[in-house]
């Protein structure tokens, strides 16, 4: 038995090792997917890019893939964006983009777009799916720039082809790449605008609810004033009724 056991112990850490590849290329794949998913309710979306990773003036679609949960099933839903509207957006600016059913995966769906600049693209999500209303804004991948892929780069000149060598090439990339950076950091201010517009139109319904709160608790003592003073009246007048009756009686 002792024999067997230790024979048995090399194909035991082969199998462990087998196991272990398999996991870790797993999570290799969850990882590189990029993909963002939210449920809501029992409908669960998804969306990121579906090349990967997204770069500026390359073809891309942005992939949407609805499924109905029941546990830990899924069920793919067909004609999803029926009743949908979706945007992808780039700081202040957005687009509607058209989704088209995948040919191969029921519930996957691919709006066709070329990221034009650097910088973070969000997907505006609007409408209902099957009674269930979707309302959200959820961040894509980053978007780089084509030049780091480029190769060798491409010089613009008067008419001519020049070719970069030496220290002119890493020049010329260097200067490449500024246009796209800035691209990413207006990109980025203009996302942190639009949180700064948001968190001040709160608190300036804040306000206004404040207000009206206000203005409520002083109509409320404005009202119990008026009946407070009508009661004072009221009493006074009752006393010198009260007196000259008095009078009267004393007189006869």
């Amino acid at each position: 038995m002792l024999q067997l056991s230790i024979r048995a112990f090399p194909a035991l850490i082969i199998c462990f090792l087998i196991v272990l590849v398999v996991l870790s290329q797993n999570v290799l794949i969850k990882l590189a997917s990029a993909h963002i998913t939210k449920k809501f309710g029992s409908i669960q979306v998804q969306v990121g890019w579906n090349g990967e990773p997204p770069l500026t003036g390359q073809l891309n679609s942005v992939i949407f893939d609805v499924n109905q949960t029941s546990g830990k099933t899924q069920t793919p839903i067909i004609n999803a964006l029926a009743n949908m509207n979706i945007l992808v957006k780039y700081g202040g600016i957005t687009k509607s983009l058209d989704f088209l059913p995948s040919p191969t995966t029921d519930g996957l769906y691919l709006g066709k777009m070329i990221p034009s600049r650097v910088g973070s693209y969000y997907v505006v999500l609007n409408g209902t799916i099957q009674g269930q209303k979707i309302s959200s804004q959820l961040p894509l991948d980053l978007v780089d720039s084509s030049q780091k892929l480029a190769f060798p780069d491409t010089v613009t000149g008067s008419g001519t082809d020049a070719t970069v060598t030496g220290g002119s090439a890493s020049t010329s990339t260097n200067t490449n790449n500024i246009g796209p950076q800035l691209q990413g950091i207006v990109s980025q201010l203009a996302n942190q605008i639009d949180s700064v517009k948001s968190v001040i139109g709160s608190v300036a319904k804040s306000n206004a609810d404040t207000m009206k709160s206000v203005q409520d608790v002083k109509s409320a003592a404005d009202r119990s004033y008026l009946i407070g003073m009508v009661g004072i009246g009221a009493g006074i007048a009752g006393i010198v009724i009260a007196s000259l009756a008095l009078s009267r009686k004393r007189a006869m």
